[in-house]
């Protein structure tokens, strides 16, 4: 068999789930698998924004689980039947057979074990696109979002916060410019709850967004 003179697309069996964006697919069903940050202060709606990403997931998450450095104490998940866990499994743990979301919440990854950043590293780096998993990463501190986390998520949602070297960081890391980063937040964001997406999902339809459906347009 004589091969063109370009590079040919061969199927990869590990990522025959992979979705796409379609015509009418909702602005909140993300492409699985996704990874993404939600970052902001306390009491913006950080876990509400989770939730609502669930529910518009479709075809729907198969298995939810939950990291929580006090899983054995909130509740604040129990009303989307995700399993608590409070250590982050090893990559040979995951099954990889359904659709499946996992949430870290309130992780401080700045006093985490070795095996435990290794593992976190190995989720976002590989197994979320290998084993059929979409994460999200909520915290309230930038800095506290490990590189490859930062290099590997394709969606945040962002909430104003007063460390303007925090807010420069992750403009940088989304190809956002500052002045554009700054003006949003300065003429849009108003409300404390108001939240900045940006969406880097491959041929997304709206990158920039106000609270997930309003379409933010920029020279």
């Amino acid at each position: 068999m004589k091969l063109p003179n370009k590079l040919i697309g061969i199927p990869n069996a590990d990522k025959a789930f992979h979705e796409a964006w379609y015509e009418s697919r909702g602005l909140l069903n993300f492409p699985h698998p996704f990874r993404a940050v939600c970052l902001g202060p306390p009491n913006v709606g950080k876990t509400n924004t989770v939730k609502n990403i669930l529910l518009r997931a479709h075809p729907p998450f198969e298995k939810v689980f939950v990291i929580h450095c006090d899983s054995a104490f909130t509740s604040e998940y129990e009303d989307i039947s995700g399993e608590m866990l409070d250590e982050i499994p090893a990559p040979t743990e995951w099954e990889g057979k359904e659709k499946t979301l996992c949430v870290l919440d309130d992780i401080d990854t700045k006093y985490m074990q070795k095996e435990q950043k290794q593992n976190l590293d190995r989720l976002f780096g590989f197994v979320s696109t290998h084993k059929n998993i979409s994460c999200i990463l909520c915290a309230q501190d930038a800095f506290n979002v490990p590189p490859i986390v930062r290099r590997c998520s394709n969606l945040w949602v962002l909430w104003r916060c007063n460390d303007l070297d925090a807010m420069s960081q992750v403009a940088r890391k989304t190809g956002l410019k500052l002045e554009d980063f700054k003006s949003i937040f300065d003429n849009l964001m108003t409300e404390k709850r108001d939240s900045l997406w940006i969406d880097m999902t491959d041929k997304s339809p709206a990158m920039l967004r106000k609270n997930g459906f309003e379409i933010i347009e920029t020279n």
